[in-house]
């Protein structure tokens, strides 16, 4: 009998072990820890991969910070495109907030301007060739493995713009003709194929033409956002329209309109749209005169609207109330948490077009929950002319300053954290350097 009893206490506190983690025997008070895998080795942990134990494990740390914790070939963290004099270059990094980067032969040569990067590969449109590159992050730099000729799919004209939709392919496009047809062109990244291309057509609105399209696709639907008015720029619709198709087929177009303001809310050099976490769309409009050349729109003040569950809301967030004179919107970025960084020009500070490019962009910070506005405390700088910028890292936006005529930096802005919230980082070589893209890779 005590045989027996001894033996089921023994097989009981068997069984009750095989569901412990088992911790320091040294120490009866010790119910262990929770520690996150550091592969990257960056001090932030993977949320994901996780351990219990007394003693910190080798690789891992005690927070779950880290959004990515993937580790690159060397020297691929980020990839910096950059436009010096009138040639464009690429280079990669692991690098952005310490020392100088050297721009001028070093990576790889060519404009880099409109790109993505996806999943360890890199794309982009080479304008010298006429095709959409794919590269590979390698331990010996970026290497191209394909492409796909750009000019046959469109002889005679280009892609604007080149979308990464998540979907697991890339949605190339460019605004319309006289009769409302826009290329595109879809590839379809697992096999680097053309999925589908040719033109699509931007309906009339109100017996006006679609001006410009760039579209956000959300799940099965793409929306394209745009301006509507006669061909020669004038008699604009006094309304935000967007056009929203069934994707990818890109068929089945249906009108939405939003009363809250006017002008074109496709974007220029960026998209004017952009996703938050929860799925929602926000659109801003470019209303500015020297975008259209006169002054139809000019009391149609600048906002941020909303499309949630396929259509408008009731969301307006006016920008030009925040301001004590007229400004525009030229370009901006969605950084997470509901908080958007963009470049807004005051349109006294703008004579002529070329003064766009001059220094005269402020960086804000815009809160899409709390609607609030608040200018960083970072030098004015030509921020128009970013074209891609896909660069957010564990609670900080990175975006490069190119001072026209002075310093050019990288700069490592706290998402969400006000004016001074931001540190000066790598510099750039010369101040003849102008960051075009910027994107995080790993």
């Amino acid at each position: 009998m005590t045989t027996n009893k001894i033996l089921k206490l023994t097989i009981l506190c068997f069984v009750l072990a095989m569901g412990t983690t088992f911790t320091s025997c040294g120490d009866e008070d010790c119910n262990g820890a929770v520690w996150y895998a550091d592969t990257d080795n960056d001090g932030l942990g993977d949320p994901n991969v996780s351990k219990t134990s007394c003693d910190q494990p080798e690789g891992y740390v005690a927070n779950n910070d880290d959004d990515s914790d993937f580790l690159g070939p060397i020297n691929s963290k980020f990839l910096i495109g950059a436009e010096v004099g009138e040639e464009g270059y690429f280079l990669t990094t692991d690098n952005l907030t310490s020392g100088a980067i050297s721009i001028v032969g070093n990576g790889n040569e060519g404009y880099a301007n409109l790109s993505a990067s996806v999943d360890g590969f890199f794309y982009y449109l080479n304008s010298n060739e006429g095709t959409l590159d794919k590269m590979e992050f390698t331990t010996d730099g970026l290497v191209k493995r394909d492409a796909i000729s750009t000019t046959a799919l469109l002889p005679g004209s280009f892609y604007r713009y080149i979308q990464d939709t998540g979907n697991g392919d890339l949605f190339l496009s460019n605004f319309p003709n006289e009769n409302g047809d826009a290329p595109f062109a879809i590839i379809d990244l697992a096999t680097f194929t053309v999925e589908k291309h040719g033109f699509f057509n931007m309906p009339d609105v109100d017996g006006k033409k679609a001006l410009w399209a760039n579209g956000l696709v959300k799940d099965d639907k793409i929306y394209f956002g745009s301006y509507y008015g006669n061909l020669n720029r004038t008699g604009l619709a006094q309304s935000l329209i967007t056009i929203k198709f069934d994707y990818p087929s890109i068929t089945n177009p249906v009108v939405l309109k939003n009363d809250a303001s006017a002008g074109n809310n496709g974007g220029y050099r960026t998209n004017g749209a952009f996703k938050t976490e929860n799925g929602d769309i926000y659109q801003y409009n470019l209303n500015s005169i020297h975008w259209y050349g006169h002054d139809e729109l000019a009391e149609k003040p600048t906002v941020f609207v909303r499309i949630k569950d396929g259509d408008y809301d009731d969301y307006v967030f006016d920008i030009s109330s925040k301001f004590t004179e007229p400004i525009a919107i030229w370009n901006a970025w969605y950084a997470g948490n509901n908080i958007v960084y963009a470049n807004v020009v005051r349109e006294a500070d703008i004579a002529v077009w070329r003064d766009l490019s001059g220094n005269n962009g402020t960086l804000v910070e815009i809160n899409l929950e709390t609607k609030t506005v608040t200018e960083l405390n970072i030098p004015k700088a030509t921020y128009v002319n970013i074209f891609s910028l896909n660069c957010v890292e564990n609670g900080n936006f990175y975006i490069p300053v190119n001072v026209n005529g002075g310093d050019a930096n990288i700069y490592k802005i706290t998402i969400g954290g006000g004016a001074n919230g931001f540190e000066k980082g790598a510099a750039l070589d010369g101040n003849n350097v102008f960051v075009n893209s910027l994107h995080r890779n790993f």
